[in-house]
């Protein structure tokens, strides 16, 4: 126990043994799909993906030709797919190697075996110099803690915003879809309304014509003067307007006609008797 897990070897080794299956896990659902609610990998679908995962070279670092790793030479030519191996595989053998001898491994085991015991420490003691000689006489254990501030974290990240690209194009092209949805909507909907609004207008405007014909139809025209007739047809011959009303007042001076008396108020043309 090194004073600052408050873990003891046990549940060191059982915390180890459980995240390495969920790593395992996590990246099979990751690439090939099937797992964890994903129903197709990103080796399906995604051609960059594959070309950090399985092509020559290391597409995280800057310059993607130099892939040397000091720690172990190699492991970073032939994609992340390689170096995530590589990293799972040393920190199973560092389980092996450094975990309880009669310890059965198992997934739950790290849930089963903590307590709520945690050690106390009033010094803790760093030695860089037996720090340096471990890595230095283990290179799994040289690889895994460069790891997590080298290549394998480096790689994981790109995988990660490429993932988060991907999806925030898919919101976009989501979100984009729903706007041209909502304004073909809006469309249609007042289209529709403004449709029926002019319909009903035009219906109502025919509907008043045709009771202004038969308003006009009922008039006696024949009780009427000329100028009389003449004023109430000018009602309807919009395209006469007000020239048609000078004409007539041009053609019948308003000295000829001083009285346009209605029908009811005429006087009736009686017949008188002559006296014998």
């Amino acid at each position: 126990n090194d004073g600052f897990s408050r873990m003891t070897k046990e549940e060191m080794a059982a915390a180890l043994d459980h995240y390495l299956g969920e790593l395992r896990r996590a990246d099979s659902a990751v690439r090939l799909g099937g797992d964890l609610g994903i129903k197709l990998g990103a080796d399906y679908r995604n051609a960059y993906h594959n070309q950090i995962m399985y092509g020559d070279g290391c597409e995280w670092r800057e310059n993607p030709n130099d892939c040397s790793y000091p720690a172990r030479p190699g492991v970073a030519d032939n994609g992340l797919y390689q170096l995530s191996l590589s990293f799972m595989d040393a920190v199973e053998s560092i389980v092996k190697r450094f975990g309880p001898e009669s310890y059965a491994f198992h997934d739950d085991n790290f849930f089963r075996t903590r307590t709520e015991r945690q050690e106390q420490y009033d010094t803790i003691i760093y030695n860089q110099t037996i720090y340096e000689t471990v890595l230095r006489e283990d290179p799994d254990l040289a690889f895994i803690i460069d790891s997590f501030s080298g290549d394998m974290f480096q790689g994981l990240d790109l995988i990660v915003r490429l993932f988060d690209e991907e999806l925030s194009a898919v919101v976009q092209g989501a979100i984009a879809d729903n706007r041209a949805i909502f304004i073909v909507y809006m469309i249609l909907t007042f289209g529709g309304v403004y449709l029926v609004l002019f319909r009903m207008a035009v219906r109502d405007a025919l509907r008043e014509g045709e009771r202004a014909r038969t308003f006009v139809a009922r008039i006696p025209t024949h009780a009427l003067s000329q100028v009389e007739a003449e004023t109430i047809m000018i009602m309807f011959r919009p395209e006469a307007g007000v020239e048609a009303a000078e004409d007539i007042e041009h053609d019948h001076p308003q000295g000829e006609h001083t009285e346009r008396e209605s029908l009811a108020s005429r006087p009736s043309h009686a017949t008188h008797a002559v006296p014998a």
